[in-house]
């Protein structure tokens, strides 16, 4: 039988087992790459990339742990693992673009609820399309947007980013393309119900009160009744809207459902939009960096979300998401541009600014193939905050 167990158990001589099919197989913390340890220096290596855990094959008898979690979301047949990606520098180019869009349809569609105007619903379906698209195409190039593309209205760049990373995070579990489109439709109108909520409790800086609290949590419910008026719009995206603030321990709202009564795209969007608040500067908070909102929602799991699908969106982004900066153990600092599932602390970084952060020429360094010869090799030693450098950011993933 095959085990998971801590990394302090490996010793030389297991071997080390394939996830091909395991409901442990997206865990971000487990090393999973197959065969047998042959010496100490390998298990030091494996535990200096971060992992925590690794599956063996055993002779002992025990279960494989409980799949039902997994099948429930990953109800798709496709694989996202056998996907030719286009390289980062080719498709950023194009996700910009469509990123740019996007925000400009987000800016319409609130703009035309607040004035009592109809949904643009075949807009909004493009917009989703692209965005499908760019996930398709380089996921990460839509991860390192919405990191790092500053708009001054906090309303349109959320509901963009939710839609983003919640596709991204979709497409990374196989989901059909259909569903895909609809995860996105469901991002882009998540919170359109606050725009039936007065503005001032949406702006209001300090503590709302237990009325102010009471009318905010209102809004996924005037976001249903806003976008039932049309009938174009599936049934799935509706309950989406209406159940993203549920959460799995039956503590959310508006229904206090648990999590087998919580559709799986409000779950997804649940995630993908406290990440986005997580990390978002607000004119009363300061953003967390993004390694820090995964810790903070790696502990909110059998809580707020589901433990094997926070380990999965985990996965997805990697423990130095797509638009991170960066400072190396060199002294020098770097933008991610690609994470490493399989070794999540070895994503492809850019280098940009030498240790004073006077800007470099850009250079590509894939963390997890760098040349043999090189002592020590290159490592991240510390995220660091982006935003004072979002325009130098941004012009190195340009290509020239």
């Amino acid at each position: 039988m095959i085990k998971k167990i801590a990394i302090n158990e490996l010793t030389v001589g297991m071997e080390v087992v394939a996830l091909s099919s395991s409901p442990w197989k997206h865990q971000p913390y487990l090393y999973a790459v197959p065969g047998v340890i042959e010496s100490e220096d390998a298990i030091t290596r494996i535990k200096k990339s971060g992992f925590q855990q690794v599956v063996v094959r055993t002779e002992d008898v025990e279960a494989l742990a409980d799949s039902t979690t997994l099948n429930t979301l990953l109800h798709h047949t496709a694989s996202a693992d056998s996907v030719q990606r286009a390289p980062f520098s080719e498709a950023i180019k194009t996700t910009r673009v469509t990123y740019e869009s996007a925000m400009a349809y987000a800016m319409k569609i609130i703009n035309d609820v607040k004035m009592g105007r109809g949904i643009d619903y075949e807009t909004a379906l493009e917009t989703a399309n692209a965005i499908v698209d760019s996930a398709i195409s380089n996921p990460d190039t839509l991860i390192c947007l919405s990191r790092l593309a500053a708009f001054d209205e906090y309303t349109y760049t959320h509901s963009i980013n939710v839609a983003a990373i919640a596709v991204v995070f979709g497409e990374f579990i196989g989901m059909s393309r259909d569903d895909l489109v609809m995860l996105g439709l469901a991002g882009m109108m998540h919170d359109l119900g606050k725009t039936s909520v007065p503005t001032g409790i949406v702006h209001k800086n300090g503590r709302l009160s237990r009325f102010e609290c009471a009318e905010m949590q209102r809004h996924p419910e005037y976001g249903y009744a806003i976008l039932s008026r049309n009938t174009a719009i599936p049934h799935k995206v509706l309950e989406a809207v209406r159940a993203h603030h549920e959460k799995c321990n039956g503590s959310g709202y508006p229904n206090g459902l648990t999590r087998q009564d919580i559709p799986a795209f409000a779950r997804i969007l649940c995630m993908a939009d406290i990440y986005d608040a997580l990390t978002s500067d607000r004119c009363y908070k300061k953003g967390v960096l993004p390694n820090k909102a995964l810790g903070i929602m790696y502990g909110m799991r059998d809580q707020d979300f589901d433990s094997v699908e926070v380990q999965l969106f985990i996965k997805c982004l990697g423990i130095f998401p797509a638009g991170s900066l960066v400072k190396l153990n060199t002294g020098d600092f770097a933008l991610v541009f690609e994470s490493n599932a399989d070794r999540p602390l070895c994503p492809k970084i850019k280098i940009i600014m030498d240790h004073t952060m006077r800007p470099v020429t850009p250079w590509d360094l894939d963390l997890a193939n760098q040349s043999s010869g090189k002592t020590p090799p290159v490592e991240i030693k510390e995220c660091a905050d982006p935003s004072k450098y979002r325009d130098t950011l941004l012009e190195s993933m340009m290509p020239q």
